[in-house]
């Protein structure tokens, strides 16, 4: 993912308690896919077309990829496995070009699939609406960073490489 985007998992609602939420660590095994996010999960029927309404349908480079819109802008990505399987659905957002109604859609597809999406860095749950979901992108340190390149870039470099002493444990 490039800096200049902000990537998005979409997870099914049934790993969240009835208020929403969800211990630290099954989000985050959910996210890291130490366990299988989309075990009991069917797509709907007509998810292509639910997804054709946000973005532009495109050939994927693998046979097990389904993609929607740019690589390099906004995106929605469906990995499955061989025996055809649900592996991933991703989302990643452009923070330089931020389309309510791509946001907004997002959002609602997310309830419509019986789904709710995490942002794939902090883990943050976005139950929220589209002037929240909005902030929470512009916000973010890759849309910061895009923004004001001399403060920010420093930062996600030292947010790497702690994470990476983290798992090096």
């Amino acid at each position: 993912m490039a800096v200049w985007q902000v990537g998005f998992a979409l997870l099914p609602e049934h790993h969240f308690a009835a208020d929403g939420s969800i211990p630290d660590e099954k989000l985050l095994a959910l996210v890291d896919h130490a366990v299988d996010p989309y075990e009991f999960y069917s797509l709907p029927l007509n998810y292509r077309a639910d997804v054709d309404v946000l973005l532009k349908p495109k050939k994927g480079w693998a046979e097990a990829l389904e993609i929607w819109g740019e690589e390099k802008s906004d995106d929605f990505s469906i990995w499955r496995e061989d025996d055809g399987r649900i592996n991933t659905i991703d989302v990643r957002i452009d923070v330089g070009k931020l389309d309510d109604a791509l946001l907004s859609g997002l959002l609602n597809l997310a309830k419509k699939w019986l789904c709710v999406l995490v942002e794939e860095r902090y883990r943050t749950v976005c139950r929220m609406d589209l002037k929240e979901f909005r902030a929470l992108i512009a916000g973010h340190p890759h849309s910061r960073a895009t923004r004001e390149p001399k403060v920010w870039l420093d930062v996600l470099v030292e947010e790497v490489k702690r994470a990476e002493e983290e798992d090096g444990k």
